[in-house]
């Protein structure tokens, strides 16, 4: 069986197209099969696969017939809209430097889409293209390269700065639209690869928030956000998620995780085995963490704890609590949770006082 590894794209990255085409995400069937919530939308780290994101594309189009979608999304994105990496970027010191930076780590936006800056004697050109085997919507590129020209004059100041665009898909989406986005650069279509050509010296311009602190800083905390992420899209990573979702009401043995992935079971053994872990240690590791979670609310019984986190009947969930905590009980733990937040009331009360 074959093994899928089809990148995922932020909500951000899609949010753009919901604002220009006023949809009410809670009500986008494939948002509700892809077990995605309103409450979702407000989280930067929620990511949907990319093979969904062309598919709501898709599908937008179709409802309203624009084919300029792309190049109207790109033009409703408002400053922050891409969080991290774009504070990152914008605080460089040169145009330059916040492209490269965009290509150190786009894959905060956009786990297939790889930047690359291309520069030679005879041209200077940022590459955009996307990287795995999902399909390419044309108004996907135009808001690929739209959004990284709004980039450039939005953070420059600089205008009418392309010499080319260059477009993969071989049909105009709106031959007019691209003479009015890209400031009248030529466009050629067909292309290896989707690109922005700059004129000359374009790169060396000044950013217009270039900050060398807050770039440290921003670039710290995108690099970080970047292993965060690599670990969550790892097998073991994705084997956690789908744990985390169906431990209280699903399967998740090996057969049952392996189906959802797309792999065999001895090929999901395998990668486990590779990245140091098994199934058997990663479901370990997500009942411990949610049992302490759930034992601070004190709403829940022992009972309603054993079965949330899947256990049969309580006496196992004790068995596995003790395990994990080095002979503390639930209730010995739940009774520590109760006093440490009665010792952090009483010095709030002294301190207020």
């Amino acid at each position: 069986m074959a093994e899928a590894r089809e990148a995922t794209v932020s909500l951000r990255w899609v949010f753009p197209f919901l604002r220009i085409t006023r949809v009410d995400p809670g009500n986008v069937q494939i948002f509700a099969r892809e077990g995605i919530s309103l409450s979702d939308f407000a989280r930067p780290e929620t990511r949907i696969r990319h093979r969904v994101a062309m598919e709501l594309l898709e599908a937008a189009i179709a409802s309203t017939g624009d084919a300029r979608l792309g190049l109207r999304a790109a033009e409703n994105v408002e400053p922050g809209d891409l969080d991290t990496l774009e504070f990152a970027a914008r605080s460089c010191a040169t145009l330059r430097e916040a492209v490269r930076c965009i290509g150190r780590y786009m894959s905060l936006m956009h786990g297939a889409l790889e930047s690359e800056l291309v520069e030679d004697a005879s041209r200077a050109a940022w590459e955009l293209q996307t990287t795995d085997n999902v399909a390419q919507l044309g108004p996907a590129n135009d808001f690929a390269l739209a959004v990284a020209y709004t980039f450039v004059r939005r953070y420059t100041g600089k205008r009418g700065v392309l010499k080319e665009v260059h477009l993969r898909h071989a049909v105009a989406t709106s031959a007019s639209e691209y003479e009015r986005v890209f400031e009248g650069a030529t466009i050629r279509l067909g292309m290896p690869r989707n690109a922005l050509v700059f004129k000359s010296g374009v790169l060396d311009a000044p950013m217009l928030y270039a900050n060398p602190g807050l770039q440290a800083a921003f670039e710290a905390h995108a690099s970080a956000l970047v292993e965060r992420l690599r670990r969550k899209e790892s097998v073991a990573g994705r084997v956690r998620q789908l744990i985390m979702k169906q431990l209280s009401t699903g399967d998740v043995s090996m057969p049952s995780l392996a189906r959802k992935l797309a792999m065999s079971v001895a090929t999901l053994r395998r990668r486990l085995i590779e990245e140091g872990t098994s199934q058997s240690e990663i479901l370990d590791d997500v009942r411990c963490e949610l049992a302490e979670e759930y034992l601070a609310d004190r709403s829940l019984t022992m009972g309603d704890i054993a079965l949330l986190l899947g256990f049969s009947h309580v006496t196992a969930f004790y068995k596995a609590f003790r395990r994990w905590s080095n002979g503390v009980t639930p209730a010995e733990f739940r009774a520590q949770v109760r006093q440490r937040e009665r010792e952090t009331s009483s010095g709030s009360g002294l301190l207020a006082s």
